[in-house]
């Protein structure tokens, strides 16, 4: 590690207490600053961070994430999965409304299931896509319902917690629900400015703890510096995602704080496996003890990232230590010379795409240097971003993609879709991001039975193995995984930051 993490400032026991002072005749409003802007807040189409994170005010789920990615209960008090592993049982809670005054049951749930998973329907295809496998859905008592899948599947619990599997009032699908969302949360819609913000209003008939101020303003504020300004100016309250290079503004600023946290995020260099020279497994674990990472980290990040110890980052559930790879350039000159490199051999050299943004463009021009120190020539060719998407995302035949320092990331939290999507043999592009080309059969087979089993012991054992694996055939040069960082004002408490930059707001309480 390259630092101690000074605050992670997520527990809504600390602000129980110190919000009873505030008066009803003093609304307080809690505004957060957001990167992007809102898209869609339709459960189903959940397209971004900035929406996601709005509709977690708003929305509720059958079950949720606690901050280490554990699913837990929302709308459904408890579940139970069949022996077949295909059949999960919900008991619904009681005593729910909707913001429109809809009671929550189970016809209710139906309902909605009818709408996100009708193919006619574009709101829904989002979520369709993480629930692939869901055959039928029934309401098996008032207030139960039950979900039949097609094959067993140990992550579906994951994706059924996202975003995307938000329940949304029955009385509310036929409407504009990606303009006007009706949830069971504390916070009920009230406005959406394009472009500048989302409003929520504190929901009086919730059926869980209060919420502790009266609204959220959600701003769209682009530029990080104007987030951090803000913060300054006590224009907003909390401000996500922002760069390591700004942390020493925050710090030096009267009344603000950072807050950090592990993220789902990595920062990777996929190596085209099935190209030379990255087709010599030797080459790729060469460059992987050519790389100081923690120094790496400390010049891109100011220290605030964690250094890859496993294809997963540390809070994606699965996660197994297998690592890391030292920085051992004696090592990496050994092996270079194994495959032909260097002295008395070829020079190896090899061109890399990468973002034109200054992280990357830094780390770049970092691991060109740690390369050539290990005799190996590298060319840097910053590309803007849709170019490059488009150069990595042409099929083997077509492409010319030997390496990169990109980023990968996370969408469930969970180890089987984090492990697919990267190291699939059906990933291959344009289908999805296996940009190595990885191809390993045992993989494939474990990757098959860890999805195909309920049993989650097993997963994490399954999984374990398809780690080490991985690790070994070095694919990807396994770099570092940013921190998720924030800023806020001193005294602000109980908002959550997630792992995979999703901010949790509903527990906001202001000074």
């Amino acid at each position: 590690m390259t630092h101690s993490r000074p605050i992670r400032l997520l527990s809504a026991a600390l602000i129980a207490g110190a919000a009873l002072w505030l008066g009803a005749a003093q609304a307080q409003t809690a505004r957060v600053a957001q990167s992007l802007a809102h898209t869609s807040l339709a459960p189903g189409q959940a397209t971004g961070l900035a929406d996601t994170s709005v509709m977690r005010a708003i929305f509720e789920g059958l079950v949720g994430f606690d901050l280490d990615f554990n699913v837990v209960p929302e709308l459904a008090t408890e579940w139970e999965l069949a022996d077949d592993g295909m059949t999960l049982v919900f008991d619904l809670r009681s005593g729910v409304t909707f913001h429109d005054g809809t009671a929550f049951d189970a016809d209710g749930v139906v309902a909605y299931f009818d709408w996100l998973m009708d193919g006619d329907n574009p709101l829904g295809a989002r979520g369709r896509s993480g629930l692939a496998g869901l055959a039928a859905w029934e309401a098996t008592g008032p207030m139960q319902v039950t979900l039949t899948l097609d094959a067993p599947n140990g992550a579906f619990l994951f994706n059924l917690a996202l975003a995307n599997s938000y329940i949304a009032s029955p009385s509310a699908l036929e409407g504009d629900v990606a303009r006007n969302p009706v949830g069971s949360g504390p916070f009920r819609f009230v406005e959406w400015q394009d472009g500048e913000y989302v409003h929520v209003e504190r929901y009086d008939g919730y059926w869980g703890e209060s919420a502790h101020v009266d609204a959220i303003r959600f701003l769209v504020v682009n530029n990080a510096a104007t987030r951090v300004a803000m913060l300054e100016a006590e224009e907003v309250d909390w401000a996500e995602d922002l760069p390591a290079a700004l942390v020493p503004s925050v710090d030096a600023a009267p009344g603000l704080e950072v807050v950090a946290t592990e993220s789902t995020f990595a920062r990777i260099f996929p190596m085209n496996t099935q190209r030379a020279p990255f087709d010599d497994v030797r080459v790729r674990q060469a460059l992987n003890y050519a790389v100081d990472k923690e120094q790496l980290a400390q010049v891109v990040f100011r220290g605030f990232a964690t250094v890859m110890d496993s294809p997963l980052t540390t809070p994606v559930f699965g996660h197994t230590s297998v690592g890391p790879y030292p920085y051992d350039p004696e090592r990496a000159i050994a092996l270079l010379s194994e495959a032909g490199y260097g002295p008395g051999g070829d020079v190896l050299a090899f061109d890399v795409l990468t973002f034109t943004g200054e992280e990357y463009t830094t780390g770049g021009t970092v691991l060109q240097q740690m390369f050539a120190d290990v005799g190996v020539q590298m060319t840097l060719n910053p590309t803007e971003r849709g170019s490059l998407v488009e150069q990595i995302f042409l099929p083997l035949e077509e492409t010319s993609f030997l390496a990169g320092l990109v980023g990968a990331s996370s969408a469930t939290g969970d180890a089987a879709r984090t492990l697919a999507v990267p190291f699939a043999r059906g990933s291959w592009p344009p289908a999805s991001n296996n940009w190595s080309f990885y191809d390993n059969p045992e993989v494939e087979a474990l990757l098959a039975a860890g999805v195909a089993t309920g049993d989650q012991d097993e997963r994490l054992s399954i999984y374990a193995e398809v780690q080490r694996i991985i690790w070994d055939d070095a694919p990807w040069v396994f770099l570092y995984s940013p921190d998720n960082i924030a800023g806020q004002r001193v005294g602000v408490t109980g908002i959550a930051y997630y792992p995979n930059k999703q901010v949790d707001p509903r527990r906001i309480a202001l000074p």
